[in-house]
């Protein structure tokens, strides 16, 4: 074979070779009907690409034809890793950092549960409580707040979720077609090697090489927006972990001041308290504090996965 064979042939499998690579982890794995309906395209797609003369409107057509292969889903995914990217971590960050709104109410929450907790007399228990109930309620209504912003965070990145999960459904066919025309007109290019060396060579150059760069875009694309769906899942998995946190706080701390009052109340005729309500109420106390020790925890744990992660992939630049 001479040298000009040999250059189209290291064109096409440096092509080849990029979408293996590009293909590294992502399933282009499709069901039976799927695969069938594919077939039902792809053969007489091949059919007329093969026989339409080079430089015709028809080999035009077709060639542009593949370069359309997954438009929309491509358009679709764009836009939707572009909308989150960078932005799911905004409210855990907003709520979470040092500044953020759950820190000075965790903070505040904390002061308050010590300080009564650290009360030793009925009457001081009582003053204080009288005090603090009304500032302890409104924080716990904060805590309120933070969560339902996570709520409603979570509830944006479901929709944005199924969104991308169906796009990426849809691209995951498109490149099936894709990785299918490229095998049938490879068969087609090794079948015309010894019959017509020269038409093989042509259709090596111009359509074996144009559906595997579209192959490949769209494989990277895949690619992009799976990462992008995995990256939806792990920011929702923290929300979750934080809201069960502060609701289960938010839960504790309820319960604490109507332990606290019944207590005041069962000693309030007494000269001296019971071992047992003294013990009551500082139990009830030192559940709120470890209550907020888990929040904490949680907080520090998704700080630092946040910190951890890569940031979210950009959207492929496919044209």
């Amino acid at each position: 074979m001479g040298s000009g064979h040999s250059d189209l042939d290291d064109t096409a499998n440096a092509e080849g070779g990029d979408v293996g690579a590009a293909a590294d982890g992502v399933s282009l794995t499709v069901p039976p009907e799927v695969a069938a309906r594919i077939e039902r395209l792809a053969v007489p797609f091949v059919d007329r690409l093969v026989g339409a003369p080079f430089g015709s409107p028809a080999f035009a057509r077709a060639l542009a034809a593949v370069e359309r292969i997954g438009e929309p889903e491509v358009q679709s995914t764009t836009q939707i890793t572009g909308a989150f990217r960078n932005r799911p971590t905004r409210v855990l960050h907003a709520l979470l950092d040092a500044d953020g709104s759950l820190t000075r109410n965790l903070r505040e929450l904390r002061g308050e549960a010590e300080r009564l907790q650290q009360e030793t007399r009925p009457s001081d228990s009582a003053r204080r409580l009288a005090r603090s109930e009304r500032r302890i309620r409104d924080l716990v209504a904060a805590l309120d707040v933070d969560r339902a912003a996570l709520e409603l965070d979570n509830a944006t990145i479901g929709q944005l979720e199924r969104a991308l999960w169906g796009e990426i459904d849809g691209l995951r066919e498109d490149a099936a077609l894709a990785a299918r025309l490229d095998a049938l007109v490879e068969d087609r290019i090794e079948r015309l090697r010894d019959t017509d060396p020269d038409r093989a060579r042509r259709l090596q150059l111009d359509a074996l090489f144009a559906i595997r760069r579209r192959r490949r875009d769209l494989v990277m694309q895949l690619a992009v927006a799976t990462q992008g769906y995995s990256a939806l899942r792990l920011i929702e998995h923290d929300n979750l972990e934080v809201i069960w946190a502060i609701r289960s706080a938010a839960t504790t701390t309820t319960s604490a001041i109507r332990t606290a009052s019944l207590a005041i109340d069962r000693v309030a005729d007494r000269e001296l308290p019971s071992h047992a309500d003294l013990l009551e109420t500082d139990d009830a106390w030192s559940e709120v504090l470890r209550a907020l020790d888990r929040v904490e925890d949680r907080k520090r744990v998704t700080l630092g996965e946040l910190s951890a992660r890569p940031a979210s992939p950009p959207p492929a630049s496919i044209g």
